[in-house]
């Protein structure tokens, strides 16, 4: 079980979900329901993992020109860009190579060539670089539709947070490595 203060987030992110999933009145896309009590979790997140209240900024829809999609959120510090937070509607997984909707694998097509990047479904996170899972899946124990407070986190999750919001580009170690990013970077933008 996690800290004391990432269980308190949780909870409050599954209260919120849970709340939000159960308005029958108006519906939007599928994962609308999980942005708002994502955003105040990452915040929540951020703060336990230290870095100061407020420093942390969710940028919905960013769009990325070169690869022709927006992922649903660009993070940012007052450093610059994180990079990317990607939401799934509840239930669908966080594992984007086991998605069978055309639309979904499009995208993942696209996002997989970011260095740094979030998929969830609210019940599961899961951090990826370049196209590789970095880690594990961390799952989160209940299920945002239905444990609303009693919604738990693993001790895996904040860990997956720190890394993924302290993340720095690592530069190539020499000009043939520089190279060859280069020259993978042009393959999968179509300039080579």
């Amino acid at each position: 079980m996690a800290d004391r203060t990432v269980t308190v987030a949780v909870s409050a992110f599954g209260a919120s979900t849970k709340a939000k999933l159960a308005a029958v009145a108006i519906s939007g896309a599928p994962e609308d329901p999980l942005r708002g009590p994502l955003e105040t979790l990452v915040q929540h997140l951020a703060r336990i993992a230290g870095l100061a209240s407020g420093s942390v900024h969710l940028v919905g829809e960013a769009r990325l020109s070169h690869l022709n999609t927006r992922p649903d959120y660009a993070v940012t510090i007052p450093d610059g860009l994180v990079d990317f937070i990607e939401v799934k509607a509840p239930g669908k997984g966080a594992d984007p190579r086991r998605f069978d909707d055309a639309h979904d694998k499009r995208q993942w097509s696209k996002l997989s060539s970011l260095p740094n990047l979030i998929y969830t479904d609210g019940n599961a996170f899961s951090l990826w670089r370049d196209g590789q899972l970095a880690g594990r899946i961390v799952h989160l124990e209940g299920d945002v539709a239905t444990s609303g407070a009693k919604l738990a986190a693993p001790d895996t999750l904040l860990p997956l947070f720190v890394d993924f919001l302290k993340w720095r580009p690592q530069p190539p170690p020499n000009a043939k490595a520089l190279a060859q990013v280069a020259f993978r970077q042009s393959k999968k933008f179509g300039l080579g």
